[in-house]
């Protein structure tokens, strides 16, 4: 049994191979996937993603990953720089979204926490109790685990410390897959270990009482000013919870852009501190303020913006920032600025072509941590980035030459690694622990194998040796240190070839995935990753899947992304709440519905059926063909018949008579959606011909509402009709009408995506009716299942599992719950069962391919391609020379050679099936015109969800032995992949039409 079985039997659906996941775990908040771009060749990519849930599954990923020898890597939100929480090595990637309990021990003033939980979370959980966090990252939406491995200073640190004064226990597994419990100084094995000597499952986290935060700003003019009342705060020893120190560039941005309470162009020293102690803070703020020239006003901490990681987040908004943060003694400070002045431009003037700003959070014992802040001049993708990411070396130097240290190592800074540990916390310093001698010596007895983060901390021996060329490429960076802009002027320039080929399979979402400044508050947010805490997603982990690509093909030369990938991360309901919170203001919604529609518009127009709904005499009388009042089943409604006969039912005992549009008609809602124009006004005209007299249409599913409501208004004109019937969703029709006594009877009430617009007054009519409704969002991913890939059937079980009982407005929904063993009815039979009337089953004759079929197509059109493309390998060999011009002009080269391979495999795989359709139609008695369309649609299934180039591999190897000359072997295998994608719509017309001739 290999590696990837034996996970996959003991973790099933919490167990990840595919590409989706594992690129979305390639990326954190810094710059190493650019490092990767530039050409350092570090396995950022894990091989292997797997959520726990318990103790017990993180020790048998353990014993798993020791008996192979496989690393692992702990993974939180990725808010870190430095390269903590993504692999060197490849390997395992532990995700904790599954292990976020929160529970309050009151008598101890404690949380007892999961690695996976955010601070904000725990604050959440402790004020509930009356008490609240002392201490947290700035990065609020970080998890406990993932701070407590970095062990920083945070919000609150003034008062404090760093988080590891903070922690009552830590409970972690060792790399022998013991579970242990650290406390005391034992504490210094996991605090600051960046996960190189265990796995941390639980954590004790100290509370304080909880009290309203106050808080003051002091502005000063200059730096001396600032400096000066720094001390101040130190000498009089002012008894606040947090200070922080914003610079006059970083204060002005943030007022201007962001509305935050700081006063432009000046410092600004923001104090908070619980409400109780205004009358000792307050009087020495003012004391202060008039010794040094200062202005008092009042400030807020609530916004984003009051916290550290919230600057960074800010400014990545003007480009890719060169971050780095240290700490220093307060009197160091302003040796430190004046160097970085000598190096990187004018302090508070912070622009492409030079400068920095700095945010500075001061702790009690006279120890700032200080970030500085200097932007690159070209895009992050741009292959000169590598000359202005030394920056961040000369940062790095310049805070130990005032012997300060850095706050986080990864995989950077392994020079610097006992300069980093031994600035602790004053819990390690009292007790007298050599942290650096501690975790080494741990690190070393119980990891030879370097199993557990492997890259980070120390340097590699036997593994992750990649990182190893960081520190050459940061000595040529000092080497050049009075250089680097001339030697970038030299250097050729333009965009990384992975950024361009990722470009053509997800368009502008990769331009605005670079945007993304990984702050996690869109995470927060998401309802979709609340049902589905897996991190493809989340918004965030959307676009680090991008990033993750543009690696994954720099280090491999070539990467194929099919369609389901490109629906797996754009397939949310789109509601929209994240792009009320991000920073960077990016329109995560809309972008994910124009990512969506480049697979929606892929999909096979499937045929028209039309059910034998009113087969029913007694239902016939309903049907009016010259009533004005049209009830819209359509084709949506295949999946789920039964809602329309119970929707013809209730209408026949209101005594209300309509034109019924049966289970043919197709309202264009998939065209709409996914952008084919032309197709949908085609639609649509055919269907205002068909209700060219209607006042009012009636809608059973929310898809068709949408169409009609909105759709068919916003064409109009290209439609060249006007449309002045009224769109009404049947529910509020019959809860207009209807008399029932709800009687307090509780309601989970599942509101599908498109019908969240109606949706308001469905719950308050229910509520009037004497419901107790309680409102469930989330999409089953019923209508776009089949561009999905397998988040549709997770969010029906997630949602299932959540709630019990499901009562739905969308029919589809409702069948998609059922499927997957979710007790779900639509809201029109909830309404029809309290009107004494019963639902009944409707079978639907249809075709389905089992899975041994499926694999069997599946079998047969991988070898057909391989055979198309070995029939043409020596006309591919004849033209490899030219690869080494470059993909866009290869793909000239060989496109006639393509397309006759798209011809030669659709014929030949027609021929392969045609015999076979033949004998399912004969033995199913069904029209053979639905099995083709089954198998098509299959064959759609198959190319959406392979990866060609992995595909290639066997050809690859034959090309390889057939070329004489120098070629790129990545050039040839991306642009075959490329204009096969190009041509998939064709293959399957040939498909189709060979198919039809027998």
């Amino acid at each position: 049994m290999s590696i990837a079985e034996e996970l996959k039997n003991l973790f099933r659906e919490n167990f990840h191979d595919e590409l989706v996941e594992r690129l979305s775990h390639s990326v954190d908040f810094g710059f190493v996937p650019e490092l990767v771009w530039s050409g350092i060749k570090i396995n950022i990519v894990p091989d292997y993603v797997v959520y726990p849930r318990s103790v017990e599954d993180i020790i048998n990923v353990v014993r798993i990953a020791l008996k192979y020898k496989v690393p692992i890597v702990p993974y939180g939100r990725g808010t870190n720089r430095y390269g903590n929480a993504i692999p060197a090595d490849g390997g395992i990637l532990l995700d904790f979204s599954k292990m976020t309990d929160v529970k309050i021990d009151e008598t101890n003033k404690m949380a007892i926490v999961e690695p996976g939980a955010t601070w904000k979370l725990v604050d959440i959980y402790a004020q509930q109790k009356g008490l609240q966090l002392r201490t947290f990252p700035s990065s609020y939406d970080s998890t406990v685990g993932g701070g407590i491995a970095s062990d920083s200073l945070g919000i609150g640190s003034y008062e404090y410390g760093f988080i590891s004064d903070n922690v009552g226990f830590v409970e972690m597994v060792n790399p022998k897959g013991e579970l242990v419990r650290l406390e005391g100084k034992d504490l210094a094995l996991a605090c600051g270990a960046e996960g190189t000597t265990g796995i941390i499952v639980k954590a004790g986290i100290k509370l304080r009482n909880f009290a309203p935060t106050e808080a003051m700003v002091i502005s000063f003019d200059n730096l001396d000013q600032m400096m000066h009342a720094v001390g101040e705060f130190y000498r009089e020893v002012i008894p606040a919870w947090h200070v922080q120190v914003r610079g006059p560039y970083i204060s002005t941005y943030m007022a201007e852009k962001y509305k935050a309470p700081l006063e432009p162009h000046r410092w600004n020293m923001i104090i908070l501190y619980p409400s109780p102690r205004s009358p000792l803070v307050e009087p020495k703020i003012y004391k202060i303020s008039q010794s040094y020239g200062g202005k008092v006003f009042e400030g807020e901490w609530t916004g984003w913006w009051s916290f550290n990681h919230g600057v960074a987040a800010a400014l990545r908004t003007q480009g890719l920032l060169i971050h780095q943060h240290g700490l220093i003694h307060y009197t160091k400070l302003l040796d430190l600025l004046r160097n970085l002045e000598k190096t990187l431009g004018k302090l508070g003037d912070l622009s492409p072509d030079g400068g920095f700003d700095v945010d500075i959070a001061l702790e009690r014992r006279e120890v700032l941590l200080v970030n500085a802040f200097t932007q690159i001049s070209v895009s992050p993708v741009d292959k000169k980035i590598l000359y202005d990411l030394a920056k961040n070396t000369l940062m790095m130097d310049e805070f130990v030459k005032v012997d300060g240290s850095l706050l986080s190592v990864g995989i950077f800074a392994h020079k610097y690694t006992r300069n980093r540990l031994s600035s602790m916390g004053k819990t390690f310093s009292d007790l007298g622990v050599d942290r650096y001698e501690v975790i080494k010596k741990y690190k070393e007895e119980t990891d030879p194998d370097e199993i557990f983060n492997p890259g980070k901390l120390f340097d590699p021996k036997n593994r992750a040796k990649g990182v190893l060329e960081i520190p050459r490429r940061q000595q040529e960076a000092l080497n050049f240190r009075f250089a680097i802009g001339f030697v970038k002027r030299l250097s050729p320039g333009g965009e990384v070839e992975g950024f361009r080929h990722v470009r053509r399979y997800l368009e502008d979402f990769a331009d605005y995935s670079l945007m993304c400044i990984d702050c996690a508050m869109c995470v927060t947010v998401c309802p979709q990753y609340r049902l589905i805490p897996q991190w493809p997603y989340a918004p965030k982990g959307m676009f680090d899947f991008v990033r993750g690509a543009i690696a994954y093909y720099e280090l491999n030369g070539s990467i194929d992304i099919p369609d389901s990938v490109i629906a797996e991360i754009s397939g949310c309901h789109k509601c929209g709440l994240c792009d009320g919170v991000c920073p960077a203001r990016i329109p995560i919604s809309t972008l994910l519905i124009r990512l969506n529609s480049l697979v929606a518009k892929k999909l096979p127009e499937e045929p028209a059926v039309e059910l034998s709904i009113l087969s029913d005499p007694d239902l016939n009388t309903v049907n009016d063909q010259s009533s004005q009042f049209v009830l819209w089943i359509g084709k949506n409604m295949i999946s789920n018949p039964a809602v329309a006969i119970t929707a013809m039912k209730i209408l026949k005992r209101m005594g209300l008579k309509v034109k019924v549009i049966g289970t043919s008609a197709d309202s264009g809602f998939l065209d709409y959606i996914s952008g084919n124009g032309n197709r949908f006004l085609e639609k649509m005209r055919q269907n205002l011909n068909t209700i060219n007299n209607a006042l009012e249409i009636i809608t059973i599913t929310p898809e068709d509402y949408r169409t009609f409501s909105t759709a068919y208004k916003d064409y109009s004109k290209l439609a060249g009709a006007e449309t002045y019937f009224e769109v009404v969703p049947l529910e509020v029709r019959l809860l207009k009408s209807i008399t029932i006594d709800g009687g307090n009877e509780n309601v989970n009430l599942h509101v599908a995506c498109f019908s969240s617009e109606y949706a308001d007054e469905v719950i308050k009519r229910l509520n009037e009716k004497g419901f107790r409704v309680k409102k469930i969002e989330g999409c089953s991913g019923a209508i776009l299942e089949k561009s999905l890939g397998r988040r549709a059937d997770l969010m029906a079980k997630a949602i299932g599992e959540r709630y019990g009982k499901i009562v739905t407005l969308c029919p589809l929904a409702a069948a998609k719950f059922r499927s997957v063993g979710v007790d779900a009815i639509t809201l029109i039979e909830f309404l029809a069962q309290k009107l004494g009337i019963q639902s009944q089953q409707y079978q639907v004759v249809s075709f389905q391919l089992d899975e041994n079929s499926k694999e069997l197509i599946k079998k047969e059109l991988i070898s057909t391609i391989l055979g198309s493309l070995n029939g043409q390998v020596n006309l591919i060999a004849d033209t490899a020379a030219f690869s080494t011009s470059g993909i866009d002009e290869y793909k000239k080269i060989i496109e006639p050679i393509v397309a006759q391979i798209i011809d030669s495999v659709g014929k030949t795989l027609a021929s392969k099936l045609v015999n076979t359709i033949k004998q399912k139609s004969s033995e199913f008695s069904i029209d053979k015109a639905i099995i083709i369309a089954e198998y098509l649609k299959e064959v759609s299934n198959i190319l959406s969800t392979v990866e060609l180039d992995k595909v290639m591999q066997p050809f690859t190897s034959v090309l390889k032995s057939k070329v004489t000359e120098e070629y790129n072997e990545s050039v040839i295998v991306s642009a075959i992949v490329q204009l096969l994608r190009d041509n998939v719509d064709k293959l399957k017309t040939i498909i189709a039409t060979e198919l039809s001739k027998n």
